[in-house]
């Protein structure tokens, strides 16, 4: 690892504490010290990862990686805000990165029209149905952060499952890209089936199993008044 560049070490060192610190969240009770020491850690390595990410993309002119990339900043972002936001607000950062998002869609769509106007690929060689797909996500996104501006913000479970779902697809992209798109920045020994496959199958299945209890059960309700108490206690 000695003969690595120094922006290919800070992507690996990253990479690994995005994974370690975004399971240490998802693993601790939601709202104690430990989720938002974990979270912390996170959210910083993810900006790391995500700007190693973007250097990588430019550098080697893989257009695809970057749009994910950017995606990935996109998410990253919304769902940090969204929990420091207090219930039922919102402010112009919401507005600046709604626009942000639909703008990278429209360049997507624009990338995968040129593509199919050309008949070839371009410089990745990645199909021009992926920048479609691509740009359908952003739309997506885009319109359900209209949908929140429009309502003035997020309370209760929603506002938890909105941060929960956009941190954790936003660490499915970085660990997908990390463990298949820029693996050459591991150790050959780690470059394994199950260790390069193994942390992309676990963040989606860890978002699904939290989403569905955050949203179908009555754990937020029952957090919520333990933390209430624990706030009162400690005053």
């Amino acid at each position: 690892m000695s003969d690595l560049p120094l922006i290919g070490l800070l992507h690996l060192l990253m990479g690994t504490l995005a994974v370690i610190s975004g399971a240490g969240a998802l693993a601790a009770a939601k709202g104690l010290r430990l989720h938002r020491i974990a979270g912390n850690l996170f959210f910083g390595a993810m900006l790391l990862l995500i700007a190693s990410g973007l250097y990588f993309s430019v550098t080697r002119s893989i257009l695809f990686t970057f749009f994910l990339s950017v995606m990935a900043f996109h998410l990253l972002s919304s769902g940090w805000v969204t929990v420091m936001r207090r219930e039922g607000k919102t402010g112009r950062f919401e507005l600046a990165n709604c626009l942000f998002i639909l703008l990278a869609g429209a360049a997507a769509l624009g990338l995968g029209l040129t593509e199919t106007i050309r008949g070839a690929p371009l410089q990745d060689d990645v199909p021009s149905a992926a920048f479609f797909i691509l740009a359908a996500l952003a739309v997506l996104f885009g319109a359900q952060d209209v949908a929140v501006i429009r309502r003035g913000g997020c309370t209760g479970k929603h506002r938890i499952a909105r941060h929960l779902w956009r941190m954790c697809l936003s660490l499915f992209i970085a660990v997908t890209i990390f463990f298949l798109g820029n693996n050459d920045v591991l150790p050959e020994v780690l470059r394994t089936p199950f260790f390069l496959t193994a942390p992309i199958v676990a963040v989606p299945a860890l978002m699904v199993f939290w989403l569905v209890r955050v949203t179908f059960t009555n754990w937020y309700s029952k957090t919520s008044l333990r933390d209430a108490v624990g706030r009162v206690s400690e005053a």
